[in-house]
């Protein structure tokens, strides 16, 4: 785990800390439909990891003194809340007081950080563990030595984690002295590069290493709006860091990594500093400049000191002239001499076009009207000078014909720096695939911002403006950048989609609905083979996903939004939606399953690109192509007006946003931080609400109340069945009918991972949606809809079974070999395709019998509820299932009212063969058939008779059944044909089920004439009836 957290730290958007506390999910409900994807918990309750909380003399009365069980019960749910609780905490605090060896040192403070890391009730422990942190404090006092410990570095990171909780805690920190006590290093005398090489490597890894954590400690407090005037004290130490270096001297002493690690953390700070700042044209700026702004707000960082440093940023734009990079825009990409040297340069790039976009942020938010409705009345000269300074010095690759009217070529290399990032994301090994994609998602938001800031300035454009649009860069420039390099866009974004496709099972596994697991950030893995969340692969997969939503909205920026029309086609006429549409979405599918926690942003961004109106057109035009290939009964002669798809885009986004990205209210704790130092919010605001858009008259950002993230009380990462929610959790039947058109569109186009959803989940949110919307049936269009995804399913159903009776005809590897999902692999094994209860719910069958009683309650023998019903009844479903359906309709007298058996979803063979062999079963039939039940279902060739007769027939005549059973069912039967003279005939089919009309017709007749000859076990009534029934079926033949 340690391996994700340092890279995560490294980038620009990973600004919050997750807690690392074992959590489990919250098992399904049936008001949920079953599905799983429920709100994470922690493994053991807060409350039992300080139980002496809060405690007074009535609590001491009313309650039990917790005993050493309750601590073993604790610590077998969370090993790390069972340390706390067990008095670890005072235990360490003791030690250091010791004044113990340095290695010591090292380990109690690393375990503090670890412990801190657990959840926010561990990190109040820390603070209310009397000295506890004071003595960490303590160990930063360098005592007028210049040694640096690695305690001290421990310490630095404690204090960091500690204030992310809470901003509270930081303002403490800052009040009490420790910050300045934290960050001696940056009040030191200014001094040259060479005096920092001078000590040797070691030292100057130990430096690195203490500054990055004491920038990230600033950047802590930045970040909730303390310490920002420190930049001026800070400012003589960290201008080192901000200019390129004399990187010969780097390298000959080997400190080339550890001098990017100071430089990327210092313009990582200033990006944070760009975001304290007012807007550039607000009118409340200019009212308050020398009032300031209220205190709940934080501080604000000047325009006063941007100059300086962008013109610092933007030195290192020079690619040219930096080793190691210049070799990527060179054509050398493929040289994997120096990856290590490559990686730690990107990330600096990275962190430096991060720092300039942040800035660029605060003169035009990417939040406020467009260009054609809101002008800039100037911009700062250094706008251009960025747009500039990534036109001319190899970022992209322009071709003079991109530019109409301009023969001036560009400065000629091999190729541009987004190609040899592509490469090095491609090809090179993790961590260089992690820096070249958080380097090109900084790019992509970078040109973004300088078009976008250009283009509204363009009206009233100073004349420093006019001047930088001369030559080709300045044309390229004033057209915008991002809308002339569309073939470096295209590229990367092909190269990218297979990668995501592939990437989106990384999460796939972490499923727990149990106790007793690792912790999602203890372990390695989680319990999945890819390494699970916590692991590069997975941040890897995220920092991709990103970039795909970057490149995505960049691309598909037209009115028509993600899928576009082609010329001269109507919306409802794509001249390819399956081409146009399948390889866009199932990209935004997969990003959908690859956010974790804090991600919440990057799946309101998935969801604003699915739910596009434009994107329902474009699946509405792929459902009538399906329709006609798959000749369904009845063809779609519906359509969908402008302001439905408008409607329906926004109930699908409304409601898959508070379905799945709603945060849990936590209770109230009325024990958690009894420290009057420590006050922190109940709930933070930033994870209860979704973030509006920013408004111009906001004047700078409003801090945060906590930079730490809680997997608990969140149902982040989304299961891959997430879509059917639409269809199977909603009583709203808008919102039901949108999420039908939708899925049957997502299945049109063969939208992965669509696709991977297995089909067990797809039937029973089909079933789910008729339990708690009945009204879907009444609608024309919706009724189609639902007819046609169960046909659709239908066919994968036979599919599934024929793969099974192959496999089991003949040791066919072939058949094996070929099949492409987990769940066709699995059908060899066993006909039960449909196993509801073990796949979606242990107690599957009490919502199969809810289903039943709706259907007896208002179908009204509706032939689409009805084949839904039917569907439980098929040989591929659990035995238990299939006998409470049976068991549910007929106690309710509906059995007639299930269609024919050819009107059923699948094929007749999936519910006649292979034949009935659970006596529990097969007596349930002859039940319902003694009973009188049957009767209607007979006249009315209903499929309850059908299946009833043949099952019955082939357990008595064709099976090796047991002789007693079958003796006694053939009595039961005997006995109903003598009292009800009308059960002639259906007796007669069940004799005649299955007996081929050719030579051997009136031997095989005989023959189970005799079988229940056999089964009177002489009694002479029953044999009476058994020369009864021959001379009718005798006389019928004849």
């Amino acid at each position: 785990m340690s391996h994700i957290l340092i890279f995560q730290r490294k980038l620009i958007n990973k600004t919050e800390d997750i807690c690392t506390a074992p959590v489990f999910r919250s098992k399904p409900d049936v008001d949920g439909g079953f599905l799983e994807g429920g709100f994470w918990k922690y493994n053991t309750k807060p409350s039992n990891i300080l139980p002496h909380y809060g405690e007074d003399e009535e609590e001491e009365e009313s309650d039990e003194k917790h005993t050493i069980q309750d601590d073993v019960i604790v610590s077998g749910q969370d090993v790390a809340a069972g340390l706390i609780r067990m008095g670890i905490l005072p235990r360490i605090c003791s030690l250091l007081e010791m004044d113990p060896p340095q290695i010591q040192k090292d380990y109690l403070v690393s375990i503090l950080v670890a412990l801190a890391r657990h959840s926010p009730q561990s990190a109040d422990a820390i603070l209310n563990c009397t000295k506890l942190v004071q003595c960490v404090v303590k160990l930063l006092d360098r005592q007028g030595s210049k040694e640096i410990h690695s305690s001290m570095i421990r310490g630095v990171t404690l204090l960091k984690v500690l204030s992310k909780y809470n901003r509270q805690t930081c303002l403490n920190f800052v009040n009490n002295g420790v910050f300045h006590q934290a960050m001696w290093q940056w009040y030191l005398p200014a001094y040259t590069l060479k005096d920092w090489i001078k000590p040797g490597k070691e030292q100057c890894k130990l430096s690195s290493a203490m500054m990055v954590e004491q920038l990230r400690f600033w950047r802590t407090c930045i970040s909730y709006g303390f310490c920002i005037s420190h930049f001026t004290d800070f400012f003589p130490v960290l201008c080192l860091w901000l200019s390129p270096p004399v990187f010969q001297n780097l390298s000959e002493h080997n400190v080339l990594s550890e001098f990017s690690s100071i430089a990327r953390e210092s313009f990582l700070v200033l990006g944070a500093l760009a975001q304290r700042l007012p807007l550039l044209h607000s009118a409340e700026q200019f009212g308050k400049q020398d009032m300031g702004v209220p205190g709940s707000y934080g501080e604000m960082w000047s325009w006063s000191h941007v100059v300086p440093m962008i013109n610092s940023a933007l030195s290192w734009l020079h690619l040219s002239d930096i080793p190691y990079l210049c070799s990527l825009i060179n054509g050398q990409s493929e040289n994997t001499t120096h990856t290590l040297e490559q990686s730690c340069l990107v990330l600096l790039i990275s962190s430096v076009l991060g720092m300039l976009n942040s800035t660029l942020e605060r003169i035009s938010p990417e939040g406020t009207p467009d260009s054609r409705s809101y002008c800039l009345p100037w911009i700062p000269d250094f706008v251009p000078k960025i747009g500039l300074g990534i036109i001319t010095n190899g970022f992209f690759s322009f071709s003079c014909t991109e530019v109409v009217g301009h023969e001036e070529q560009l400065p000629s290399r091999g190729v541009s720096l987004v190609q040899g990032l592509c490469h090095l994301r491609c090809w090179g090994d993790v961590d260089a695939s992690l820096s070249s994609t958080s380097c090109l998602q900084r790019l992509v938001q970078l040109t973004c911002s300088v078009d976008r800031v250009i283009q509204r300035a363009t009206t009233n454009s100073s004349e420093h403006l006019k001047e930088s649009k001369a030559g080709l860069a300045g044309k390229i420039l004033q057209e915008g950048i991002s809308s002339l390099w569309h073939n470096d866009l295209l590229n990367f974004l092909t190269s990218l989609l297979p990668l995501i496709s592939s990437q989106w099972p990384v999460l796939k596994n972490i499923e727990m609905f149990g106790r007793g697991g690792l912790a999602p950030g203890v372990g390695f893995g989680w319990g999945t083979c890819g390494g699970g969340f916590w692991s590069l692969k997975c941040l890897l997969a995220q920092l991709d996903s990103q970039l795909v939503l970057e490149l995505i909205k960049i691309i598909y920026a037209a009115p028509e939004g993600l899928v576009t029309l082609s010329k001269g086609a109507n919306s409802d006429n794509l001249t390819n939606p399956f081409a146009n549409a399948s390889e866009r979405i199932s990209p935004v599918l997969g990003v959908s399953l690859i956010a974790g926690p804090g991600q919440i942003s990057t799946l309101e961004r998935a969801f604003d690109i699915l739910f596009q109106p434009s994107v329902l057109k474009c699946l509405k035009s792929s459902i009538h192509c399906l329709a006609s290939q798959m000749k369904l009964p009845k063809t779609f002669e519906w359509d969908i007006t402008e302001d439905e798809y408008q409607h329906f885009s926004s109930v699908l986004n409304s409601h898959f946003r508070s379905r799945w990205l709603a945060i849990k209210k936590k209770n109230p704790d009325k024990h958690a931080r009894n420290n009057s130092a420590i006050n922190k919010p109940k709930v933070p605001e930033m994870l209860e609400t979704i973030q509006e858009e920013m408004e111009l008259t906001e004047v700078i950002n409003p801090p945060c109340s906590t930079l730490v993230l809680e997997w608990a009380h969140q149902r982040l990462p989304l299961p891959v069945h997430w879509i059917l929610s639409s269809i199977c959790c909603s009583d709203d039947a808008d919102v039901s009918r949108a999420g039908l058109i939708f899925l049957l569109g997502l299945e049109a186009v063969s939208a992965a991972p669509s696709l991977d959803v297995p089909l067990v989940w797809k039937m029973h949110a089909l079933s789910a949606s008729v339990r708690t919307n009945m009204d879907l049936l009444q609608e024309d269009r919706s009724k189609d809809v639902f007819e046609a995804l169960q046909e659709l399913y239908g066919q994968h159903l036979d599919m599934l079974c024929q793969k099974y009776y192959r496999s089991h005809s003949a040791n066919n590897d072939e058949v094996v070999g070929s099949m492409a999902t987990a769940e066709e692999v699995k059908v060899t094994s066993t006909h039960e395709i449909l196993r509801f209860k073990e796949k979606i719910h242990e107690s599957y069958t009490t919502f199969v019998e809810s289903v039943v009683d709706q259907f007896a309650a208002v179908s009204y023998g509706d032939v689409i509820f009805g084949r839904q019903v039917a569907i439980y009844l098929h040989r591929s479903v659990e035995t238990t299932v299939r006998l409470a359906a049976w068991n549910a309709l007929s106690t309710a007298y509906v059995l007639e009212l299930l269609p024919p058996l050819d009107k059923c979803i699948g094929d007749v063979k999936g519910y006649l063969e292979p034949l009935e062999d659970d006596e529990g079963i097969l007596e349930s039939y002859a039940k319902s058939w003694t009973s009188g039940i049957l009767d209607k279902a007979a006249r009315r060739d209903s499929m309850s008779f059908t299946l009833a007769k043949h099952h019955l027939s082939g357990f008595i005549f064709r099976c090796g059944a047991s002789v007693k059973v079958r003796n006694k069912m053939v009595k039961s039967l005997l006995r109903c044909y003598s009292q009800k003279q009308h059960h002639e005939a259906m007796l007669q089919g069940l004799v005649l089920q299955g007996v081929p009309r050719d030579s051997q017709y009136g031997d095989e007749v005989g023959r189970r004439i005799e079988i229940l000859k056999d089964a009177c076990e002489m009694n002479s009534s029953l044999l009476a009836e058994v020369q009864r029934l021959k001379s009718s079926i005798e006389g019928a033949i004849s």
